[in-house]
């Protein structure tokens, strides 16, 4: 049995993140959406996604049945929603463009299981991966774990700085760092190689990314390769209480979420400068450089350079030069797939900038 996770037919609703992976690779409890499938199945499982994205996470074909399921579906093979489809040999060597042509019709019939405003409790709540789960630290000196409102669950390789104080459910994955005086309550995932510190709740980070200084990040996803200066910070309440209103992808407006609490948004690759303020419910896109003061605008478009006082766009390449700085120093080299998925979503997004 071969199985393949494929996008949701909404997925704008999951942008900035899905402008660049696929659905399945968005962060839970104890690791993305792919890794918890193949630990419930027991094998690898690859993607059916859109593309321009198809040669950085390609799909893995197999003479005979192919399961095909909706990676926003619960976790849960008889609960989720799937397709089957049947390959021969001639298939996979002749006729695959065909096929796929086909499988995507098939797709654009399936259902959507979230909306853009409920990805975060969406990922919160994916697997019940902490409930089947035990804190796995125990107490050192100046550090304050309380797991009595979930686990605090840390993986290899993470270093906790003095003073620190986390209170579950957290998980903090691998090669991370909580800096000096961190205070961190749950529910809160810490992707890998990640370098946090002020105080953060209720928040994703999706991996290889910073908040290494003091500033209040709160109900907030943040990409990878992303940076927040010191001092930085967003609002995750009105000051009315009222609902908070966001950007829709899809809808090219903004819409009422009914939702008293939501955050920032902050796609891959994108940064700002110190002490920058992001208001209720702000979504920026990917590879943007946020600056100045008062606060930036509630939708920023990826590739933009700028702040209140104005944005421009962000060139492709300069983004691209930052991009193999930046991953270099994760001891990562930037693909030329990598690259080519860049360019695809520099020009996907024009029409927003």
């Amino acid at each position: 049995m071969n199985y393949i996770l494929f996008d949701p037919i909404n997925i704008e609703d999951s942008y900035p993140f899905t402008l660049t992976r696929p659905f399945a690779e968005l962060r839970t409890f104890g690791g993305t959406i792919k890794e918890h499938w193949e630990n419930l199945l027991g094998c690898k499982v690859s993607y059916f996604t859109r593309p321009y994205l198809s040669n950085l996470y390609p799909t893995n074909w197999l003479e005979g049945k192919n399961i095909l399921i909706n990676s926003s579906s619960p976790l849960n093979l008889k609960l989720a929603e799937k397709f089957e489809f049947n390959l021969s040999s001639n298939d996979i060597n002749f006729n695959l463009s065909k096929k796929q042509n086909d499988i995507a019709e098939m797709i654009n019939s399936s259902s959507s299981h979230f909306i853009n405003d409920s990805l975060l409790s969406f990922l919160f709540n994916f697997s019940d991966f902490m409930k089947k789960n035990k804190t796995n630290i125990h107490s050192k000196k100046n550090i304050i774990f309380n797991d009595s409102d979930g686990p605090i669950i840390i993986e290899e390789d993470v270093e906790i700085m003095d003073g620190a104080m986390i209170r579950g459910p957290v998980f903090i994955s691998k090669n991370s760092v909580v800096k000096m005086g961190a205070k961190i309550y749950g529910p809160t995932i810490i992707g890998p190689n990640c370098k946090v510190s002020g105080e953060i709740s209720n928040s994703i980070f999706l991996g290889h990314s910073n908040k290494a200084h003091d500033g209040f990040l709160g109900h907030s996803i943040i990409g990878e390769w992303c940076n927040i200066g010191a001092g930085s910070c967003n609002s995750n309440l009105k000051n009315n209480y009222d609902s908070v209103k966001i950007w829709s992808y899809k809808q090219k407006k903004f819409y009422d979420t009914g939702k008293q609490f939501l955050g920032l948004y902050f796609g891959d690759h994108s940064k700002c400068a110190i002490n920058t303020s992001f208001n209720t419910g702000t979504i920026v896109g990917v590879n943007c450089n946020i600056f100045g003061s008062g606060f930036p605008r509630n939708y920023i478009p990826s590739f933009s350079w700028g702040g209140r006082s104005g944005i421009m766009e962000y060139s492709i390449e300069k983004a691209i030069s930052t991009a193999k700085i930046v991953m270099k120093r994760r001891g990562i080299e930037i693909s030329d797939e990598y690259i080519k998925m860049m360019k695809n979503v520099f020009n996907m997004t024009s029409n927003f900038r």
